[in-house]
């Protein structure tokens, strides 16, 4: 996933670092006055690292061969740094002049003997230093600013600080890059800022590829792509919800590479996900070392009712395989299964590719019908599910119709398509090579067209037919295979409130089962739920006359002194005779503890955002910032 994400990136970052390198050398002649370098970046679809990815080429960016030094520096400059014009002038110019001009370590300066750490005279008199350092007569280097989510700035202090910085060039060569959020058309810049000050600016446009296709490009070289073989396959309904969430709330690569973390992470609460690697439990002698101890048996029952009920035995042996299975055969019957399912599974990637393949030579020769209103993610879920018939079956059918120039072409393109295919592909499809292979010959050989194309398309038909199939007919695919398993769409999305109010009404669901307790008495449970339950218990009773949700101290610290103790067994038996013993000594020690205790519990509620404080009256009403149920 990261190196495609760099693929993406890979044109964007070209195309910036080429921008900045010639902001200053290719300049139009005859203007009245020097232009200041603008690139505007549109990110939305890209992955946080963009950025750093241009920053590193941009400092990194040296010809040793030649001498040529062009190491540029860049500073990043984020919203909350430019609430007011000083403070953005600060953050440019002390981003800069922290760094030491010989590229030593980072210098620190006296206030009282340089200027203002927001006048640009001193960002000014840093750079004479570096070319001077440096011996740059040309002055090379560039002072690249970043700003990050520039749609969130303020525009008159963006205007102030452009106006600034132009008064400055070409003695200063700044340049900015604008990461924008917003589409490319309508231009945010344009229509945003007035003339007068675009005037001063010459920008150069970056667009990232669409997202849209950002997004097939990741699926088709990741989970559809034939030399690449993942160690879980997802199912139509991962690809569904990555495809819903990434077009309607985030088109973000950082959005899509979560999605496809949290699908492994649900993958792997399954027990038999354990065998998703080779050898996983290693040797053979291990792992039964590690199956046959007692606190392993009901996870090996498990493995032999799913290796006993799947296509790896046969009926016949049913009744007596039992009486004969061992460690050995149980591990070995999974291998076969793995090997089964990736091979299955590759077989419907290559598949799969050749359909799409099929599809655009039709698109290009003018069979606009072949498009319809799927896309690409429809399209593997449908294959994913063994339910492409209506649409190979459709291509096969054009096939059949197509011209003698249109299918000498088409065999051409089938016949280089399984040449690239992997050595172990080719074994295992040696019959389906040497058809396409015997139709190129007798192509060459300026054989008939017409008693060609009906037998070739209706071979295809039935390779489609044999390789798209869905994947949970392979015995125990639910170890690398997802399938139709719902995605688990709350941790991406998650409720706080919800979760925090059922944490403080139930906080035995949450502690480990050891500690669970049927009852659910309050010597149980935690004083900030004690606390939590009892303001509840007064919210019912005063809303209905009042409407008020409003409590006191003393009525939260009144339920909690109705739990004396949380120990347990016989230690709270021993305990509760010495206070039945000693009520009279003990009565004032145990008051001060209720109130301690009470106050912990308080603090606790403030700090998960449930109390605001008001001044209103004398006794310090408390209120939480959350509406509670009734």
């Amino acid at each position: 996933m990261q190196e495609l994400i760099h693929s993406l990136h890979a044109p964007v970052v070209e195309s910036v670092v080429e921008q900045v390198k010639k902001s200053y050398t290719d300049e139009l002649p005859g203007l009245p006055y020097p232009e200041l370098p603008v690139v505007s970046v549109t990110s939305s679809s890209t992955s946080s690292s963009l950025f750093d990815e241009i920053s590193f080429r941009l400092e990194e960016s040296t010809d040793e061969l030649f001498d040529d030094i062009n190491e540029h520096f860049v500073t990043h400059v984020f919203p909350s740094d430019c609430t007011t014009i000083t403070g953005t002038m600060k953050t440019i110019v002390t981003g800069f002049v922290s760094r030491s001009p010989t590229g030593g370590q980072d210098i620190k300066r006296k206030p009282s003997t340089s200027l203002a750490v927001y006048d640009i005279a001193l960002l000014e008199a840093w750079y004479r230093a570096v070319c001077d350092a440096r011996y740059e007569r040309h002055h090379r280097s560039r002072l690249v600013v970043i700003m990050h989510d520039f749609e969130q700035l303020e525009p008159q202090v963006v205007q102030d600080m452009f106006e600034i910085c132009s008064s400055y060039i070409p003695r200063l060569p700044l340049v900015f890059i604008l990461a924008l959020a917003s589409p490319p058309s309508p231009s945010y810049i344009r229509a945003t800022y007035p003339h007068s000050m675009l005037a001063l600016l010459r920008v150069r446009d970056c667009p990232f590829p669409l997202a849209e296709k950002s997004l097939h490009d990741i699926l088709l070289e990741t989970f559809f792509d034939p030399t690449f073989e993942p160690e879980i396959m997802i199912g139509p309904t991962t690809i569904d919800f990555a495809v819903e969430f990434f077009t309607r709330h985030s088109s973000s690569l950082d959005g899509l590479l979560s999605i496809l973390q949290l699908a492994h992470m649900k993958h792997f609460e399954e027990p038999l996900s354990v065998f998703v690697p080779t050898q996983a439990l290693g040797r053979s002698k291990d792992a039964e070392r590690v199956l046959l101890t007692p606190d392993a048996f009901p996870f090996l029952d498990a493995l032999f009712a799913r290796v006993h009920e799947s296509t790896l035995i046969a009926p016949a042996e049913h009744a007596s395989s039992w009486r004969s299975a061992t460690v050995d055969s149980l591990l070995s019957s999974v291998e076969t299964a793995r090997d089964t399912f990736r091979m299955r599974a590759k077989l419907l990637r290559v598949a799969f590719r050749l359909l799409l393949r099929v599809r655009q030579f039709m698109l290009i020769h003018g069979h606009k019908t072949v498009q319809g209103d799927q896309t690409v993610p429809d399209l593997m879920c449908l294959a994913l599910r063994g339910r492409l018939g209506s649409v190979y079956g459709h291509l096969c059918s054009l096939v059949r119709k197509l011209s003698a120039a249109q299918f000498e072409d088409f065999v051409r393109v089938v016949h280089d398509f399984f040449g690239d295919v992997p050595e172990d592909v080719k074994t295992e499809e040696d019959e389906v090579i040497s058809r396409v292979g015997t139709a190129y010959n007798m192509l060459c050989r300026d054989a008939s067209t017409q008693k060609i194309s009906g037998p070739f398309g209706n071979w295809l038909s039935e390779y489609f037919k044999l390789r798209i199939v869905a994947l949970e007919d392979a015995p125990l695919w639910d170890i690398w295979y997802t399938g139709s398993t719902p995605f688990p769409s709350e941790l991406i999305n998650p409720s706080p409130r919800a979760s925090i109010l059922a944490g403080l009404i139930h906080p035995q669901d949450y502690v480990s089962p050891g500690r669970q307790n049927e009852d659910d008495e309050d010597d149980d449970l935690p004083d900030i739920s004690i606390l939590f339950k009892g303001y509840l218990e007064m919210v019912v009773l005063e809303a209905r006359k009042r409407r008020v949700r409003t409590t006191r101290i003393p009525d939260g610290a009144s339920g909690i002194s109705r739990t004396p103790s949380r120990k347990k067994g016989k230690q709270k038996q021993v305990e509760a005779e010495v206070v039945g013993e000693d009520t009279g000594e003990d009565e004032e020690e145990w008051l001060m503890e209720v109130q301690v205790r009470f106050i912990r519990a308080l603090q606790e509620l403030d700090y998960l955002g449930f109390i605001k404080h008001t001044g209103r009256k004398a006794d310090h009403v408390m209120r939480t910032v959350f509406d509670s149920p009734e």
